[in-house]
């Protein structure tokens, strides 16, 4: 029996995997484009702040080369902006969003707001939630929409504090960042919550400051991986858990640790080698799914189309339950290598049941 896109991805992240026609070939962040924006008249910044736009722009990838996910929104200032961060938007270019400033220099010194019941009415949140109301009355059933989140510790230290002087707090006052994290993880957690009361279908966190470049495993264990388990644990399946960076050396690895917070998936990027990755899997938490590494910028961005099928036949046979970009599309990616993308995936199917992933 055919599935739609709907049924395949919640199929497959569902546990029932048996049940699947062939492979979805989605992404599970941004699936933004130049050239989606121009189809639909859907451009940065406005697409940030108009739910109309923003459900054009969630779905353009979808319409013009039959990729099998909507997702929204388009970046990662939306969480600081909620509490308190000003963003610039940069009027009349197409740029990603920023901090205008951090709002302390030092984390002992962030104030939060007080309320987390008036979230849906701070920054941004509302148009998120009614672009995906919008995209539920056409694609209901049909594609899945997916809503990612930022997490509490990516977004406090990447867009609130001061980013070194965070770090170093890790190590000289970790109480200071439990506490931290501790105040913050509810207002994430009522974000996630406000985009699944929407109508969104799959909740994806983005994880992308925990990279053993940056942090060690054991503050991980210690400063992250509680409060990300929470928050995710705090949001009905499906989940996806997305991390960028190197997760694996031959000395140290984070992946475990990042398997234990509970998502149905864990995506990666070109960073993390999937061979380890599914070693890792195997022994920790075989369930999980894991999905990548496919380098959104070297392989499908720049082509060409035969770069790209490559880069999804070696995703497969190095051990991806789910081959996607390793992080959003490239703002300049032709339409017609997502197709080939898209193209690439499904005639992975045969592959798909060979490998006989449990």
């Amino acid at each position: 029996m055919r599935l739609n896109s709907y049924e395949r991805i919640m199929a497959v992240l569902e546990g029932s995997r048996e049940e699947i026609d062939r492979l979805p070939a989605f992404n599970s962040v941004g699936t933004y484009t130049r050239e989606g924006m121009k189809a639909f008249d859907a451009f940065w910044p406005d697409a940030h702040r108009d739910p109309v736009k923003m459900g054009k722009l969630g779905s353009a990838l979808h319409r013009l080369a039959g990729l099998e996910s909507l997702v929204v929104p388009f970046e990662l200032t939306l969480e600081a902006e909620v509490l308190g961060a000003p963003v610039e938007f940069f009027e009349g270019n197409v740029k990603w969003p920023s901090v205008k400033k951090f709002i302390a220099e030092d984390a002992s010194d962030l104030r939060l707001p007080s309320e987390v019941d008036d979230i849906r009415q701070r920054g941004r949140v509302s148009v998120v939630c009614d672009a995906i109301d919008l995209m539920k009355d056409e694609f209901e059933g049909k594609v899945p929409i997916i809503a990612y989140v930022c997490s509490p510790f990516e977004s406090i230290s990447s867009y609130l504090v001061d980013s070194a002087e965070f770090l170093k707090k890790c190590k000289s006052e970790p109480e200071t960042i439990q506490e931290l994290m501790r105040t913050a993880t509810p207002f994430y957690v009522e974000i996630a919550k406000l985009y699944k009361d929407a109508g969104a279908d799959i909740i994806t966190f983005r994880e992308e400051s925990i990279s053993l470049n940056n942090l060690h495993p054991r503050y991980f264990d210690e400063l992250v991986k509680p409060y990300l388990r929470h928050l995710i644990n705090s949001v009905k399946p499906p989940r996806i858990l997305h991390a960028c960076g190197q997760l694996w050396s031959p000395k140290l690895e984070v992946i475990s640790g990042l398997m234990r917070c509970g998502a149905e998936a864990l995506t990666v990027d070109e960073s993390t080698p999937l061979e380890k990755a599914r070693e890792i899997i195997e022994r920790v938490r075989p369930q999980c799914l894991l999905g990548g590494n496919i380098s959104a910028y070297r392989t499908i961005h720049q082509g060409p189309v035969e770069r790209i099928e490559q880069g999804v036949e070696k995703a497969m046979k190095q051990g991806a339950d789910l081959p996607m970009p390793g992080c959003d599309f490239w703002l300049e990616t032709p339409t017609e290598h997502v197709k080939a993308f898209v193209n690439a995936v499904h005639n992975q199917q045969f592959a798909y049941g060979q490998r006989g992933v449990k």
